[in-house]
């Protein structure tokens, strides 16, 4: 059935053809149809390929249009009270409903990146996210849970995303089950960093006071995961050292709550083309993560980028801290592989310091 997918795919791309976004909203409607779908592991499979040739045709927004749609409805919206009731379950455990079961996925990584950016689209257009980082800016003893419970009241939410399902968070959790080799990989981290390393007090009119994600991080639980991230990093830097000296490496093991012991159907971990230079790319791009990660000074004060050492990259910490796209990640050659399947995509191609 992937092979029949990715056919449809390829041929409604062809000129005078419906277009690749027809064929994309068609097989997510089918496949979503059934209560519970995501739970599905063939499901899961398909959707994870059906979301990888979404990215590469440059229609993630078609997918995560549909997707957007159901989460707002399992959230109680629109009054779908039907749906709300089959997902009963998360009321009594305080945990919204999401389409990713647990807090991450190391086996459907694609899938992970539209359903995570579609979640992400409800923190922003309901002012939740920018609501939470003006309470905890405001008065410095707050927690991130009562920040929370606050924001909800004052933008008068419904329902609101119970605390673990918080961007910052879910981006952090992914960023650990992502594996080594897969190429959404420095998009999945960049995306935690956004979050991490903002600095937005000046948008809300008070002092600049370093960056926002220490504070969501303070709690002895959460300061565990920051520890982990750290050392996920330095995990990730070692794999691609290794890759960068010999044609093969075993794949780093990255077990997940959801997958680990599991193969999905006809799901073997796909192999990336990659080089010794690209790989030497991603030791130096994790290098610079890592910086990030460990200086305190980011963390209590406002710095001025361009004194800091040539090494922390500072035009690309300014455009992380900025929240732009990241879309440049990605290089012609994942575009024009478009016809093969997806386990033949190519490596995030990162081109020299600067050009990111």
């Amino acid at each position: 059935m992937s092979f029949i997918f990715q056919s449809h795919v390829v041929e409604s791309s062809r000129p005078g053809r419906v277009g690749a976004a027809a064929v994309l909203e068609f097989w997510v409607g089918i496949l979503t149809q059934q209560n519970l779908w995501y739970r599905d592991k063939t499901v899961l499979f398909l959707m994870d390929q059906i979301c990888c040739a979404a990215f590469t045709h440059h229609q993630e927004e078609c997918v995560q249009k549909l997707l957007y749609q159901q989460h707002k409805n399992a959230l109680g919206y629109h009054g779908d009270r039907g749906l709300l009731s089959s997902l009963v379950g998360w009321i009594a455990g305080n945990v919204t409903p999401s389409f990713i079961e647990g807090q991450s996925l190391s086996g459907e990584v694609w899938f992970v990146w539209l359903v995570l950016n579609m979640e992400g689209l409800f923190e922003e257009e309901s002012q939740l996210r920018r609501c939470v980082e003006h309470e905890l800016l405001s008065e410095s003893n707050i927690s991130p849970d009562q920040a929370l419970k606050r924001a909800q009241q004052r933008l008068k939410l419904p329902v609101a995303p119970s605390l673990q399902r918080l961007q910052v968070y879910r981006w952090a959790c992914q960023a650990l089950a992502t594996p080594p080799d897969h190429p959404l990989l420095p998009l999945v981290w960049q995306k935690f960093l956004q979050l991490y390393l903002r600095q937005p007090g000046p948008e809300y009119g008070l002092a600049a006071g370093g960056c926002i994600g220490k504070r969501f991080f303070q709690a002895s639980s959460y300061a565990a995961l920051l520890k982990d991230l750290r050392q996920r990093i330095q995990e990730v830097s070692d794999f691609h050292h290794a890759a960068s000296q010999a044609l093969r490496v075993p794949p780093l093991n990255t077990p997940s709550s959801d997958t680990q012991g599991e193969e999905t159907p006809g799901n073997a971990q796909p192999l990336y083309l990659t080089s010794p230079q690209l790989h030497s790319e991603l030791v130096r791009l994790f290098g610079v993560f890592a910086l990030w990660m460990d200086d305190g000074t980011l963390q209590k004060q406002e710095v001025f980028l361009p004194t800091l050492p040539p090494e922390y990259e500072a035009h690309r910490l300014a455009q992380v801290m900025q929240r732009q796209q990241v879309s440049e990640f990605l290089s012609p050659t994942s575009a024009a592989s478009a016809s093969s399947p997806p386990g033949f995509l190519t490596l995030v191609t990162l081109l020299p310091s600067g050009n990111i």
